[in-house]
């Protein structure tokens, strides 16, 4: 029994994980450059994109960050946004796979990213 569960629980992790890659695989529907941080506009698209009844994981690797959305707490990611320090700006790359028109999400991630002002030095 425990080793079913185990089971389950993996093939549900990878399951998310390969949503995730087949999404970076594709075209990406936007992107995004910056003068503010990764950790900043990450908050604001977090912050904007929790007003809407989706589940939403955020992944904070030394690379940057990741906000995935999800229909359901177990669904495969339908729309990511990779945000990453790249020289000394912050690009924002969005990628989808909704079936419904998702503008709202990636203009959210396109605010963020103008409205975020640089770090204090």
């Amino acid at each position: 029994m425990k080793r079913t569960i185990v089971l389950a629980l993996a093939v549900t992790l990878l399951a998310g994980c390969a949503s995730a890659g087949s999404l970076r695989n594709s075209k990406p529907t936007a992107s995004y450059a910056g003068p503010g941080s990764a950790g900043d506009i990450a908050s604001c698209v977090s912050n904007a994109w929790s007003t809407k009844p989706v589940h939403l994981e955020s992944y904070v690797l030394y690379t940057g960050t990741t906000i995935e959305i999800h229909k359901t707490e177990n669904g495969p990611a339908i729309a990511l946004v990779d945000i990453k320090p790249v020289s000394d700006r912050t690009v924002a790359t969005y990628y989808s796979n909704f079936d419904e028109d998702d503008t709202w999400y990636f203009e959210q991630v396109e605010h963020c990213v103008d409205v975020t002002p640089p770090p204090a030095n």
